[in-house]
């Protein structure tokens, strides 16, 4: 029976795995505590949790939730990035924490869905173009094909006003 400080980890644990919509994790030995610092306030102010957890207690609750997939996270010293919403932002963050920072955070497998992800699979999402950058490119094609019809449409109205005013300007130079 897990004393009461672990069954509220673990009951904290089940609702970071219900809500998140990705699960990321990561191998931080190595890392000094300005990185571990700086990694989690990256990761926060992106609205992302970082969570280290005791590998015991990630098992506990793979099995409580009927989930062994989760068990494949765990593998020694083991800090989870739970993401909401938008899946590439916690890889994404995780890819440019290891850019800038000088020590090597690993990035072990994922969890998006019931889907495991490796560490190419993870990498490979955080460098695919945003939600947003996807959209915009569709609204600007969008607007070219818009304008290319309004001026196809335009073309034979306008013809014909310059017809009309070359036949006005004729009968004016007349008369």
């Amino acid at each position: 029976m897990p004393t009461e400080a672990k069954a509220v980890e673990i009951e904290k644990i089940k609702s970071f795995l219900e809500d998140s919509s990705i699960v990321i994790s990561t191998d931080y030995s190595g890392l000094n505590v300005t990185d571990m610092n700086l990694l989690r306030k990256m990761l926060r102010d992106s609205g992302v949790k970082y969570r280290v957890i005791k590998n015991t207690l990630l098992i506990k609750v793979a099995e409580d939730i009927d989930r062994p997939e989760i068990k494949d996270l765990v593998d020694g010293p083991t800090g989870i990035v739970f993401g909401y919403g938008d899946t590439q932002i916690p890889a994404k963050v995780l890819s440019e924490f290891n850019k800038n920072s000088a020590s090597e955070l690993k990035i072990r497998l994922g969890i998006m869905g019931d889907q495991l992800l490796t560490s190419d699979q993870i990498d490979e999402l955080a460098s695919l173009p945003s939600k947003e950058e996807l959209v915009s490119k569709l609204v600007g094609q969008l607007y070219g094909q818009m304008s290319g019809l309004v001026y196809v449409l335009n073309g034979p109205i306008s013809g014909l006003v310059r017809a009309l005013q070359f036949h006005v300007e004729r009968e004016n130079s007349k008369g």
